[in-house]
């Protein structure tokens, strides 16, 4: 024995049995620091989206990773296990976190290339991965990932271990976790789920945005099928089994939470707001954001805007439809019916699963093209292969062709010649439509064979509603479709005010010693500026003249060529100082009488803000759209009471009892009460009569047109509820020679407010002291005489 210690071999033995163990210690004890404790693996935290909410609890919108429940081991399925098993790891049960055999051959792959080629990793080892901090493919993560994983291993049990990886690993299309992919991909619960839909969520983890069923059906059916054969392999299932579930086609659809109300566009501000202000950590943290709209209101709105801009596009006619004939196969473009039947049929090009062949489809540019086209209402988008006189032949996003007879058209089909005028009823398709054309077509469900065929509408428009008094928005659509252009009109557009800008000259007017009463001729005018391009002669919209005319009156009618003198009398320099006062931005008002036209262009959400001054009292709000934002941690900031706690009495801060927000007036109080006087004969009597089928004389309201009818505008309130609509293009151009703010923007005004008249309380604006009401000459304006006949009271300021 004696012998043995002295013998070289038994050092040489030595060093070789403890070499590798101080080797491997020192190597633990150099990334013990990176090395994550049990206490932070065993605390992952769920990642929860960022959720949106009207103001009375209905969801408008989520954003970010959907991981919803954290779910035991007992409550996973025993066939949901053995498929991650067979997917994943086989022995997992059975090694202590590192498959040794794995990593040898993962180590002799990487000698011979330099670089790791497999990763030789089990369960636990993923697990560890989530903790490691480098992504990249290094040998001294993999160490790193090895450690941790034993370390892992050592502190928890298998079924814990397992429990941590079904619910943190990411399974494509924002699901993480297994509960959240049966959510996502099958609307189900998980142990609802067949085994082929075990098998294609448990084939997820090897590529989740590139293999699943959703992007690429057909890698992620052979990956699912790979995971059946390991499960019969295995013997986890039987052959009959087997034969079923790999025989079984695409189930997967996605299922993501749909929201009840459609607030897309605020949904939108809010989430940028969120992430700008706190961080891309709000994806995933839980915030629940609770939105200052309210549902019923918000519906309303949105299904008036719909309505207005569907009415206008049926009376100016069928527009052209955009041509993308360039898609089609010129062999396939414009054949018979009886062609398509023997020589095209879509389910040729798919395998037993339906999935895509090599070969591919001869319709495939144009099926991918309609794949990006946003649906609307009923209607899906469709490209015109085939043009007869009484039938057309449409292919659809699926590649299946439909027949459309001329007479099983729902509704006729009017072409539109331009913006005023519209062609007799179409009896030839051909005289109107090409091959290529884009259209959207409707099927009625009641009777299959009417179809309705239009095209996504292009008029846009952009409504706000909002409590004047507080600046807190009740609704607000930013356009027609979101899917189809994310642009947010109500906050993102600037167009002309026309004249709904009026009401602001003429407030600048009566601070600059101008009353209601003041007369003006209205008479022919031509000016040669050398601020405008051209001689312009501004006229009225009737086209007529009134001679002298009151300031109301020509307010209440909308009279241009008052308003343009009025402001030629003010001056441009004095008008530009009162309405910077109001809320204008100086540098951007025109300087040149186009100004009292409104040339000026303003945000409908900005229009709002301006318009409430006077509704307010000639106090400044601003406008909001956060109720209240609710943290992880159980905090929460709350907007609305913030802005209340900041409002004092309605006109204490004008007289200064309250200096500690006495700035936010910016107009006198008895001209915002004039102005307001105004507007409600304006609803009453003037371009805003409409209104009257509201059956309510509480409101006052002001119709706006910009030159050759560009953009049009509605803008009405009492002292609870003030509303701004405005409707046109995108690219400013003519809505057509008889149309105005009366027939566009009002109506769809009109139809919000019957939705939800019932909420809106009766307002009655206050009256400021310093206010007086005279008897004036109708004719003259001036104080009326005790022998004057045509008299009325007028406000004046004392």
């Amino acid at each position: 024995m004696l012998y043995l210690f002295k013998s070289k071999f038994f050092y040489f033995l030595l060093v070789v049995i403890l070499l590798p163990i101080q080797i491997t210690l020192g190597i633990y004890l150099y990334f013990a620091p990176e090395i994550p404790s049990s206490s932070e693996v065993a605390s992952v935290e769920l990642q929860v989206p960022l959720k949106i909410f009207t103001k009375d609890g209905k969801l408008i919108g989520e954003f970010g990773e959907i991981h919803r429940t954290k779910l035991k081991f007992e409550e996973i399925p025993d066939t949901f296990v053995k498929a991650f098993l067979a997917a994943e790891d086989s022995d997992y049960f059975n090694h202590t976190g590192v498959d040794i055999l794995s990593l040898v051959r993962a180590a002799y792959q990487f000698l011979r290339a330099g670089e790791i080629v497999s990763g030789g990793g089990t369960i636990t080892m993923q697990v560890a991965r989530n903790y490691v901090l480098t992504k990249e493919r290094t040998f001294e993560r993999k160490l790193k990932e090895i450690f941790t994983a034993l370390k892992i291993d050592f502190s928890f049990t298998k079924e814990e271990i397992f429990e941590l990886y079904v619910n943190q690993i990411f399974l494509g299309n924002r699901a993480y976790g297994i509960k959240a992919a049966a959510e996502i991909y099958y609307d189900k619960n998980l142990e609802d789920l067949n085994l082929a839909q075990y098998a294609m969520i448990a084939a997820l983890p090897k590529a989740p945005s590139r293999i699943n069923p959703l992007i690429n059906p057909r890698k992620a059916i052979n990956r699912r099928n790979y995971v059946l054969r390991r499960m019969l392999a295995l013997e986890f299932i039987n052959q009959t089994q087997f034969d079923v579930a790999s025989s079984a086609p695409v189930t997967a659809s996605f299922s993501g939470i749909s929201p009840e109300v459609e607030a897309d566009y605020l949904a939108e501000e809010i989430r940028k707001y969120i992430i700008q202000n706190y961080g891309l950590s709000a994806y995933k943290d839980g915030y629940q954001v609770f939105s200052t709209i309210d549902s019923r209101y918000q519906t309303a709105a949105r299904d008036a805007v719909e309505e207005g801009i569907e009415d206008y596009e049926e009376r100016h006619g069928f527009e052209k439809p955009e041509n993308h004939e360039y898609l089609l196969p010129k062999s396939f473009k414009n054949r018979s019916e009886f062609f398509y039947a023997f020589a095209y049929d879509p389910f040729s090009y798919l395998d037993e699963f339906g999935i895509e062949l090599e070969a591919k489809n001869p319709f495939n540019r144009a099926m991918e093209f309609l794949e990006g086209q946003a649906e609307f209402k009923n209607f899906k988008p469709a490209i015109l292969i085939s043009v007869e006189d009484k039938r057309l032949l449409s292919l659809n996003k699926e590649g299946k062709i439909e027949n459309i007879l001329l007479a099983d058209l729902k509704k006729s089909i009017r072409p539109r010649i331009n913006e005023n005028r519209k062609d007799k009823k179409l009896t030839n398709f051909s005289d109107f439509f090409e091959s290529g054309d884009l259209v959207w077509l409707s099927k009625d469900d009641s009777q299959s064979n009417f179809i309705t065929l239009s095209i996504h509408p292009k008029v846009q428009s952009a409504l706000v509603s909002l409590n004047p008094s507080s600046g807190e928005i009740l609704a607000l659509v930013g356009g027609y479709n979101f899917r189809n252009s994310q642009f947010n009109r109500a906050i993102q557009a600037k167009p002309q005010l026309g004249s709904n800008f009026k009401p602001f000259l003429y407030a600048a007017a009566f601070e600059n010693g101008f009353s209601p009463a003041s007369m003006i001729v209205d008479s022919p005018l031509v000016f040669d500026d050398q601020n405008l391009e051209e001689i312009w002669r501004p006229r009225n919209a009737s086209g007529k003249f009134y001679g002298p005319t009151r300031l109301r009156e020509a307010l209440v009618q909308s009279r241009n060529v008052v308003s343009v003198k009025l402001l030629q009398e003010i001056s441009i320099k004095e008008a530009k100082e009162s309405l910077e006062k109001f809320g204008f931005y100086k540098e951007e008002l025109p300087n040149d009488l186009s100004l009292a036209l409104g040339s000026y262009g303003a945000s409908p959400i900005k229009n709002a803000e301006l318009f409430s001054i006077f509704a307010n009292g000639g106090k400044k709000i601003a406008p909001y759209f956060i109720d209240k934002i609710l943290f992880p941690d159980g905090n929460e900031i709350n907007f609305s009471e913030e802005k209340k706690s900041k409002t004092g009495d309605y006109l204490s801060q004008w007289f200064g009892t309250d200096e500690r927000v006495a700035d936010n007036f910016s107009i006198d109080p008895r001209i915002a009460f004039m102005i307001n006087d105004i507007l409600k004969e304006a609803a009453q009597r003037g371009t805003g009569r409409k209104i009257n089928e509201l059956g309510r004389k509480d409101f006052a309201a002001k119709t706006g047109t910009s030159n050759d009818a560009e953009s049009t505008w509605f803008t009405g309130f009492n002292e609870n509820i003030l509303t701004t609509v405005w409707f046109g293009y995108d690219n400013p151009s003519s809505l057509g020679n008889n149309e105005f703010g009366s027939t566009t923007s009002l109506p769809i005004w009109l139809n919000y407010k019957k939705q939800i008249i019932d909420t809106i309380p009766k307002g009655k604006f206050k009256k400021p002291s310093g206010l007086i009401a005279r008897k004036i000459n109708l004719e003259t304006g001036e104080l009326a005489k005790p022998e004057d006949e045509k008299v009325k009271f007028e406000l004046f300021l004392n």
